[in-house]
């Protein structure tokens, strides 16, 4: 169903049920009115169906004249609720006015002292229900106005709108969907400046992080290109150099990959039944030249025997990876990092100690942010890539598992953190 036709039908809605509404109240006020007419005054048969049809011709003349005129009034002179309400009870006193005087022709008033009393009556009941009806719309309407005035600062972008009820009617419960739409769109708002804020710090660290590795190979290969380096060992320096800085700028561009599927909700998972254990101790081993060159001991400590789960086993070998990587860049030379896979009842954790500088508290919540670097407190000893994106693909792909990721810290003793997955 299109967008038009879906509006067409909650028109369509409220105006069935006016109809249903008006049908019900006119057939109510006939059927009372021919009751009384019995009850009060006993008239003949004959009498009471004139008095029926009367009535019937009445509340339908009424009903459809009364709808006209105050759709052409409406039309002409575009009437307010206070001018629409005063509207609708002047006529309706001109009506009930009408009636007498019919009824009065038809007998049913025997003296004219009666009908005089009675219609002076009528012109008081009516000039009161008029004004009374006004100053009831009146109050509606301020209400109203509030509202709509509420709704124009949202649309100017002012979201600080706490509208008070003032009752439990329908313009209450407007005054109350306005607030929570206040609440939605301030925090969609946040929500936006936050994404804008991340986009700007993504432009910003992607910009550093590709033009320094960039740099440098320009630079290497422009050395070997004009002949500059011609000692063989040298030469091989430079192709090792060259060779980790496009690993960096693989790495660098595989996570920006992997982010962009999992914002994009399309992370697929190859899930088989794995041993974590076996991961970590891969992992461990193919970073023991790197702990090596940076100075630190990697152990792998497993215990009690972990069982098989069902995970994507090239997901949680990067992830594992991630944060061994992250501990060997700000561990000191001389420090220690320890990978221990311990299983538990419901759950299987994967922690990955070290005994670095530790993150400050402030920090520590933060860790988890994409291209977020605690770079005061936790320095960075080793040649990583510095794109910040290495915990962020961690918490990402523990959460695709239906997992999570905790970080502990001491300042100057070193950080602990945990990925946990269900068994």
């Amino acid at each position: 169903m299109s967008r038009n036709a879906e509006l067409a039908t909650l028109f369509r809605r409220p105006a069935a049920a006016s109809l249903a509404i008006a049908v019900l109240a006119l057939t109510l006020a006939i059927g009372s009115g021919l009751l009384l007419t019995q009850l009060l005054m006993s008239p003949p048969t004959r009498d009471l169906q004139t008095m029926s049809a009367y009535l019937t011709l009445s509340a339908v003349g009424t009903a459809g004249l009364g709808w006209a005129a105050l759709r052409a009034a409406d039309q002409i002179m575009g009437l307010t609720l206070r001018w629409r309400a005063f509207a609708s009870s002047a006529l309706a006193g001109l009506v009930a006015l009408l009636n007498v005087l019919i009824v009065a022709q038809l007998m049913f008033v025997s003296t004219a002292h009666d009908l005089k009393l009675l219609i002076a009556l009528v012109v008081f009941s009516a000039v009161v229900t008029a004004f009374f009806s006004m100053w009831a719309a009146a109050t509606v309407a301020a209400r109203v106005e509030q509202i709509a005035i509420a709704v124009k600062r949202l649309a100017g972008g002012e979201f600080a709108t706490d509208l008070a009820s003032g009752g439990n009617d329908e313009v209450a419960q407007l005054a109350q969907d306005v607030n929570s739409l206040a609440t939605r769109l301030k925090a969609a708002e946040d929500q936006r400046s936050a994404l804008d804020h991340e986009r700007r710090e993504l432009t910003a660290a992607v910009s550093h992080d590709l033009r320094t590795p960039l740099a440098s190979l320009r630079a290497m290969t422009e050395a070997l290109g004009d002949g500059v380096i011609d000692d063989a060992a040298e030469v091989q320096r430079y192709y090792a150099t060259m060779r980790r800085e496009i690993e960096s700028l693989s790495r660098l561009i595989d996570d920006l990959f992997e982010l962009a599927q999992m914002d994009a909700g399309a992370l697929r998972l190859e899930i088989h039944p794995v041993r974590i254990q076996e991961i970590a101790a891969e992992v461990v081993d193919a970073m023991q030249a790197a702990a090596r060159l940076a100075g630190v001991e990697l152990t792998l400590v497993v215990t009690g025997s972990p069982p098989e789960i069902k995970l994507d086993g090239a997901r949680i070998e990067r992830a594992v990876g991630n944060l061994v990587r992250n501990a060997l860049e700000h561990t000191p030379n001389g420090g220690r990092v320890e990978v221990s896979v311990t299983a538990e009842d419901s759950h299987i954790d994967v922690r990955v100690a070290d005994s670095g500088d530790g993150i400050e508290p402030s920090d520590l919540s933060r860790v988890w942010e994409r291209f977020y670097r605690a770079e005061k407190s936790r320095g960075r000893t080793g040649n990583g890539d510095g794109a910040g994106l290495g915990l962020a693909i961690v918490h990402g792909i523990a959460q695709a598992h239906a997992g999570s990721v905790g970080a502990e810290s001491t300042p100057g003793q070193g950080s602990i953190f945990t990925i946990r997955l269900p068994r």
